[in-house]
């Protein structure tokens, strides 16, 4: 049976609530760095150490990730073929007045291409021979103005990206309200703020300090 508009973006809306959580749970441990070789490795072994209950979560991430792309992607073909209609004008001129609801695609795409990057940088990277192990290893790749205004520009994609989708999910299962709205809007902000600006601390602080 075929889903419906709503359910789409329901989809949507879910799998982008699990990589929201990927994401400041992915934070919270990027911020060991800070605390040296030590911690940061030591929070690196642990996730290895869970074996297969990582390689579940990672096949739910990958899973919610091409959800999330293939239905979005989908919504977007719909809405173009829509666009002849008065309503969805109308309903376009209204939702798609931030600057982060127009650049959705973009920085969605930015975002993508910086996972490939990331995980050939990081995951699938040689760590043998690397003093201070994943540590040395991001501290070395990070080294690099390059590489770290790459990161930086991903990051400021991924807190526009997060403002607009998290506050689009209280809209899709019929949570915001005249009464909520401003205080939703604001929180999503902050949200994206505040990922972009956490993020983009760690390769600052790398080329400050090695």
């Amino acid at each position: 049976m075929a889903l419906s508009t709503l359910q789409k973006k329901q989809i949507v809306g879910v799998t982008g609530l699990v990589m929201v959580g990927f994401v400041l749970a992915h934070l919270s441990g990027n911020f060991l760095i800070f605390k040296g070789a030590e911690s940061y490795n030591g929070y690196a072994e642990f996730l290895e150490s869970l074996g297969a209950l990582l390689w579940v979560a990672r096949i739910g991430l990958i899973v919610s990730f091409v959800l999330h792309m293939a239905f979005t992607i989908n919504l977007v073909i719909i809405n173009r073929k829509a666009r002849n209609s008065r309503y969805y004008a109308y309903q376009n001129h209204r939702n798609e007045s931030s600057l982060a609801t127009r650049l959705m695609p973009l920085t969605g795409t930015v975002i993508f291409l910086y996972i490939v990057f990331h995980l050939l940088d990081f995951t699938f990277a040689d760590k043998s021979g690397i003093p201070d192990g994943l540590f040395g290893l991001v501290v070395k790749t990070l080294g690099s103005p390059i590489h770290s205004m790459m990161y930086i520009v991903a990051m400021v994609c991924v807190g526009l990206h997060m403002f607009h989708a998290f506050q689009s999910v209280f809209q899709t299962f019929g949570v915001m309200s005249a009464n909520n709205q401003v205080a939703i809007t604001r929180v999503s902000r902050a949200l994206g703020v505040l990922v972009a600006i956490a993020f983009s601390s760690i390769p600052l602080y790398i080329l400050i300090t090695f």
